[in-house]
């Protein structure tokens, strides 16, 4: 009965989070740009070895801003 109890609190959690955080994706016309233009340059079978997210995500990253604030990096290193 508690097993439940603890579930139903963990998947309450885990969706409050994911809910609050924000989306850290690019706009739709972005995304859909870049779609089309894999979709016209990627010649050949498209799924061989990663093209196709590839070519995606290469496109993504040139016409999206790179982030404004200094990024935080945990330090798992301690010498």
């Amino acid at each position: 009965m508690k097993l439940e109890y603890v579930l139903v609190a963990v998947v309450t959690a885990c969706l409050t989070v994911m809910s609050v955080t924000p989306a850290l994706a690019a706009p739709r016309q972005i995304e859909e740009f870049c779609f089309e233009q894999a979709r016209r340059y990627v010649t050949g079978d498209p799924y061989r070895r990663g093209a196709w997210e590839a070519a995606i995500a290469n496109c993504i990253a040139d016409l999206t801003p790179t982030p404004t604030e200094k990024r935080r990096y945990r330090d798992y290193r301690k010498y």
